[in-house]
């Protein structure tokens, strides 16, 4: 599931530190995003990291 993020972003050229400005995070809360840890955005974090990433929040987050 984490590893989608990662590859979204490395595929689009961002950097964590762009992504977490966008998305008025720290950089370590986006870290922990992109971690295996298991932290969960909020939902309007999450749905704008899968506009920026330009895919769907359901490709980037499963239930299991």
């Amino acid at each position: 599931m984490k590893r989608l993020i990662k590859e979204a972003r490395i595929r689009k050229g961002f950097s964590q530190e762009y992504l977490a400005r966008q998305l008025n995070i720290s950089v370590r809360t986006y870290q922990k995003i992109e971690s295996t840890q298991g932290y969960l955005p909020n939902v309007k974090t999450g749905l704008k990291l899968a506009t920026l990433l330009d895919t769907s929040p359901y490709d980037l987050w499963s239930i299991e």
